[in-house]
């Protein structure tokens, strides 16, 4: 994910209903700050951040993240200006499907005869992460539903249960878009250095980082595509 893509295009598609940064931030129970600080690249966003706000303005997950550069759900173009008074309950806050997402994910690795330790050396997980993650006992970060989508050529609002269309619109079919395996070994690395941290505490930091990795990724994938 591309944090300039993702900050980009939650702008546009504020300005084009003509939305200040407080109706938005009440329609999906985010402070006006927290809504300014993603538009101006000054916060990334949580895996919960893109889902409410992908359903509030009606957009798929992958184009507000910038895996698709085309809404099929929504043309920005002729978006509605939205009154004070229709603003409110909007949002409802659709999010992920843990069931549907643990199903899902379960289903795409055994398609490919892959084991837990084979997924999760791919997209920088423990292979317990991604059992639990099959089991619905815990809740993917951003970062790491981002890789899974890649690994796996699938669109992000399918992994979800958004949809129960599996195409990724910037699949291109190639084995070289799967994270590498060196990922996983990096991130366990990454765990090592802050060990002294508090469990939630590394948890963020390494959202971050996948986060920042993930744009870095899609961009040079995009650059040896041209």
């Amino acid at each position: 994910m591309k944090f300039d893509v993702f900050a980009t295009r939650l702008k546009t598609l504020r300005s084009s209903r003509r939305l200040t940064l407080l109706q938005v931030g009440d329609a999906v129970r985010y402070s006006l700050k927290t809504i300014g600080n993603l538009e101006n690249r000054r916060q990334p966003p949580s895996l919960n951040m893109v889902l409410v706000l992908a359903n509030f303005f009606d957009v798929s997950i992958d184009y507000l993240v910038g895996r698709e550069d085309y809404n099929a759900i929504h043309n920005k173009h002729n978006a509605p200006c939205l009154k004070n008074s229709e603003v409110k309950g909007l949002a409802d806050r659709k999010t992920l499907n843990p069931d549907v997402f643990a199903s899902r994910l379960r289903e795409l690795r055994l398609a490919k005869r892959l084991i837990l330790r084979n997924v999760g050396d791919a997209v920088g997980c423990h292979m317990k992460t991604i059992g639990n993650l099959e089991n619905a006992n815990k809740t993917p970060s951003l970062g790491v539903i981002l890789a899974l989508a890649d690994f796996f050529g699938v669109s992000v609002d399918y992994l979800v249960g958004w949809t129960d269309c599996k195409a990724d619109a910037n699949d291109s079919g190639d084995e070289t878009d799967s994270p590498s395996s060196s990922t996983g070994t990096e991130r366990k690395k990454l765990v090592e250095l802050f060990e002294d941290l508090r469990g939630e505490d590394i948890d963020k930091v390494l959202d971050y980082i996948d986060f920042l990795r993930y744009g870095q990724q899609r961009g040079n994938r995009k650059e040896q595509k041209r």
